[in-house]
């Protein structure tokens, strides 16, 4: 992605504003994108003005540029400024427009992209060819504007959709293995005697492989075990920390603490201890790159329930979701939380992660619509998965409660989350599901963009 400089007239402040909202991606507008404006109606000084973008093109570029500054202005900028020919001495990149040229489309159909849309498009910056950058890492298939582009078209073929696709895209983020690792080295591992991540029992690659790898690199010195069990009954009088990429509804760690204290035969989330008790006197740490604050006060109700005060859980970056009142009722002794754990809070306790930000940029009918679209796809998709899963491993059926309650995701969290190795469940199902599914008599076999997921 190349960072661009935009300098115009005061004036035309809004009208530009809007121009990156509708056809930028988010995060690359913010990274990349620098803008300065100057009111040609009150007397600026030109020195002053020129210095502010020395300034700007001598800064350190952004991390992931791929170039230096592209500088675009207004006719009128440039000819007060006299950019023309002082960008020539800093040997830079320009382009000069009209603001009619830079804002508007230059045709009254409309038929041709605004020039800042394309300026957008050139330097990777814009909806397609951002997200294209941002989820490449993504290691078990290949994403390109080819899988963006078809992925897209999906929405195109059960109707007017495609505004829907690009608003997801523009707020799915992927943290890549060295990113994560990042969040996690700065925390008790750097004082821990040993360390453990949990093998996922069906032998595949997972996120504690794939984290086990980057902080054995980090942290040569430090042991780290595949089993939690392991490492306490290795260890049971030192500080043991256990790692994992993000924490969402609680319902995983849940069940491995169920595993470790030989609740869950048949169906382990990891090796049970040989003594239960050691996991009441072990000194533990829980250790997230980032989590959501439902699944935080689920894991620490479930601690304090079976009075593990020894255990502590830790994220770099948590995630605001849940009401006060439901966050407020999980920390209740008194409240019943066996509801919330079999079938996750009801819709108006928690806001989805996606459609917060979604408020900001498009109408309220527009949400409307994007909420019903979302979770009539997301709930066939989910039926699509335990379908597969009772054929592979005899799961059961939802209730219709709990798949109305994950229709956005696991727990209805609605979030547009991956790391380069795996997605979270809590992630909207339409990212990573597949099947067949229906919308107003139409039908797609829908195919994922986080494909193998």
């Amino acid at each position: 992605m190349r960072p661009l400089l935009i300098v115009s007239e005061a004036r035309h402040v809004g009208k530009i504003s809007e121009v990156l909202q509708k056809y930028g991606h988010p995060a690359a507008v913010d990274r990349f994108v620098r803008r300065l404006e100057i009111d040609l109606q009150t007397e600026s000084d030109i020195h002053d003005f020129q210095f502010e973008i020395m300034k700007v093109l001598h800064e350190k570029k952004p991390d992931g540029a791929t170039n230096g500054y592209l500088i675009c202005a207004t006719h009128d900028a440039e000819r007060y400024l006299m950019l023309r020919s002082f960008l020539k001495t800093q040997r830079v990149e320009f382009a000069f427009y009209s603001a009619h040229e830079l804002c508007k489309s230059l045709s009254t159909e409309g038929q041709e992209k605004i020039q800042l849309a394309k300026l957008l498009g050139t330097c990777g910056l814009s909806v397609l060819t951002a997200a294209s950058s941002i989820l490449r890492p993504w290691t078990h298939a290949s994403i390109d504007a080819n899988t963006l582009g078809n992925w897209k078209g999906q929405f195109g073929r059960l109707g007017k959709y495609a505004w829907l696709a690009d608003a997801i895209l523009a707020r799915t983020t992927l943290m890549t293995a060295p990113q994560l690792t990042d969040c996690l080295v700065d925390s008790p591992l750097k004082s821990a005697d040993i360390a453990a991540f949990n093998r996922d029992g069906r032998g595949v690659s997972k996120s504690g492989d794939v984290i086990a790898n980057q902080i054995g690199k980090r942290l040569q010195g430090l042991k780290i075990l595949d089993s939690p069990a392991d490492a306490i009954e290795t260890m049971p009088k030192g500080r043991i920390v256990v790692v994992e990429d993000g924490l969402w509804s609680g319902t995983e760690v849940i069940g491995v603490f169920d595993s470790l204290l030989g609740r869950r035969k048949g169906r382990e989330k990891t090796k049970p201890l040989a003594n239960p008790d050691l996991l009441r006197s072990a000194s533990l740490d829980l250790v997230y790159g980032v989590s959501t604050d439902y699944g935080m006060a689920m894991v620490k109700r479930y601690l304090q329930d079976e009075g593990l005060a020894n255990i502590s859980v830790q994220s770099r970056d948590t995630i605001a979701l849940a009401s006060e009142g439901l966050l407020s009722n999980i920390a209740d002794p008194a409240f019943d939380i066996q509801a919330l754990r079999s079938s996750g809070p009801v819709a108006d306790a928690i806001k989805p992660h996606l459609f917060e930000s979604l408020k900001a940029c498009l109408t309220p009918e527009q949400c409307a619509e994007a909420d019903r679209f979302l979770r009539d796809i997301g709930r066939q998709l989910w039926r699509n998965y335990l379908n597969e899963m009772k054929e592979r491993k005899n799961w059961d059926m939802w209730s219709d409660e709990k798949l109305d309650n994950c229709a956005l995701g696991m727990h209805g969290l609605g979030l547009t989350y991956a790391f380069g190795h795996s997605v979270p469940k809590a992630t909207l199902p339409l990212l990573w599901g597949s099947g067949t599914v229906t919308w107003g008599g139409r039908t797609v076999d829908w195919i994922p963009l986080f494909q193998n997921a």
